[in-house]
């Protein structure tokens, strides 16, 4: 069976599960992401010592929660 007809056997049950699976997984990761970022903000104002830090970790926070909460649509609108 050649990969074409693989695909396509695969992709006549499942239409847009693999669309799906996709877009999910790489949401995750965009979390992962997000969570690094927070992470090295953190670190990053033990060291450096600037008046608005307050205000980036806010920034950051409401990333990763924005990120999070992309997730959750995604899962149940998807």
């Amino acid at each position: 069976m050649k990969e074409i007809d693989f695909f396509n056997t695969v992709a006549g049950f499942f239409p847009w599960g693999f669309t799906k699976l996709a877009i999910i997984i790489l949401i995750m990761f965009y979390i992962v992401f997000a969570a690094i970022i927070v992470r090295q903000e953190q670190l990053m104002s033990r060291i450096v010592e600037i008046p608005y830090s307050p205000t980036l970790r806010l920034i950051s926070l409401i990333h990763l929660v924005a990120s999070i909460g992309v997730f959750f649509l995604a899962f149940i609108l998807i």
